[in-house]
């Protein structure tokens, strides 16, 4: 249980790190998320398919593989469509100052939306060693990785929807907290489990892992990222 939270800790330290660049930089830090974001999903990409998809199919039927990688992908996709968008550094590239008054509005939701992401992060790290009868740390490295861009965006998208530095600081480090959460509650529930089992869970994250990169990839593929009000930027210099 300690190694588990401390790798989850871990992971959440990298989401911390993110969200503390994001409000101390601000503009500069929106320059340099494009790279760091395309850093963090071909990180994911990687694990997701020579670590997560190879071992949850080592002890899944292919029906039961098919089913749970679908399930995560269409959770992902569900919560993206129709509460907010789960991954934040997906909403940047369309970010402007519609979108700053919306957000204004329903901030909260675009938290719930990546707290269910972070819980499921934090339950990728967790499901990985035992799994694969190894340390994980692969699957822990790209999480990481991941965790980095994603707090600086969410963080940056709560400056441009006009929170102050402190409380865009306070949100993101309180919903990048459910990283930690997602790994007790993975310790917990996972402990004991058939191999099977967790096969389907680790399937199951790598499908939403799968939508993440996806979608991300093709939204900074399409434009750069801004965050713009009435033809200047929203963010603190």
């Amino acid at each position: 249980m300690i190694g588990t939270m401390l790798q989850t800790g871990l992971a959440t330290l990298a989401a911390f790190a993110g969200g503390a660049l994001g409000v101390a930089w601000s503009q500069r830090a929106m320059r340099r998320l494009p790279l760091l974001v395309g850093l963090g999903m071909m990180a994911l990409l990687w694990v997701t398919l020579t670590d997560a998809l190879p071992d949850a199919r080592a002890v899944l039927s292919g029906p039961a593989f098919a089913a749970a990688v679908l399930s995560g992908f269409c959770l992902f996709w569900l919560v993206s469509r129709h509460v907010s968008h789960i991954c934040p550094a997906c909403a940047l590239p369309n970010f402007d100052a519609a979108t700053a008054d919306r957000l204004q509005t329903n901030a909260v939701l675009l938290m719930v939306a990546l707290a269910v992401h972070s819980t499921l992060d934090g339950v990728a790290v967790v499901v990985g060693g035992p799994l694969s009868g190894h340390a994980g740390r692969e699957m822990l490295l790209a999480v990481s990785l991941h965790k980095l861009p994603e707090g600086l965006a969410l963080a940056l998208l709560l400056l441009g929807a006009g929170y102050s530095r402190r409380r865009a600081l306070f949100w993101t480090w309180a919903v990048e907290a459910t990283t930690l959460a997602g790994g007790l509650l993975g310790a917990l529930a996972l402990h004991g489990a058939s191999a099977s089992w967790l096969g389907a869970v680790f399937a199951h994250v790598g499908g939403g892992f799968l939508y993440l990169v996806l979608t991300t990839l093709l939204a900074l593929a399409r434009r750069r990222p801004r965050i713009k009000s009435a033809g200047k930027s929203s963010l603190p210099a």
